[in-house]
């Protein structure tokens, strides 16, 4: 499946956005997904956030567009547990009912999910071409910054 390019930029969610990022982490993200994401925070009760755990990264495959991000769920005063990433082999979830609002909440605002992986969602990436059967993806891979 090949990419149509997009120049849509890269956004450093945790300097511009009104998500949650866990501190440390890389949070650079295409512009489209960020907005997706914001959707999705909007429809999750308000004492839940989502929280970014890991964004793009030109040397990862999953993550070299921007267009994919991993991430959990956690009380607005919580901690967030399980910390999910790619490199990670397994994570425990967390509990089902916020397990059900994560994704409720992401694929209705348009980001499909590696069944693999829980933490995983994308939005404009190969996967996502793939899972919504669009013609192509609409990101390509971002050299390291």
């Amino acid at each position: 499946m090949s990419s149509t390019g997009s120049t849509e930029a890269l956004i450093d969610v945790a300097a511009s956005a009104p998500l949650r990022v866990l501190p440390g982490r890389n949070a650079l993200l295409r512009f489209g997904v960020v907005e997706r994401l914001v959707v999705a925070q909007s429809l999750l009760p308000r004492d839940v956030q989502l929280v970014i755990v890991a964004g793009h990264e030109a040397a990862d495959g999953p993550h070299a567009t921007g267009g994919a991000v991993d991430l959990t769920v956690a009380g607005v005063d919580d901690p967030p547990a399980g910390l999910p990433c790619c490199r990670c082999d397994t994570v425990a979830p967390p509990p089902a009912d916020r397990l059900r609002m994560l994704a409720g909440a992401l694929t209705g605002a348009g980001l499909v999910n590696d069944v693999q992986r829980w933490w995983h969602w994308s939005y404009g990436d190969v996967s996502w071409a793939g899972a919504t059967g669009a013609a192509s993806a609409r990101y390509e891979a971002v050299p390291a910054l």
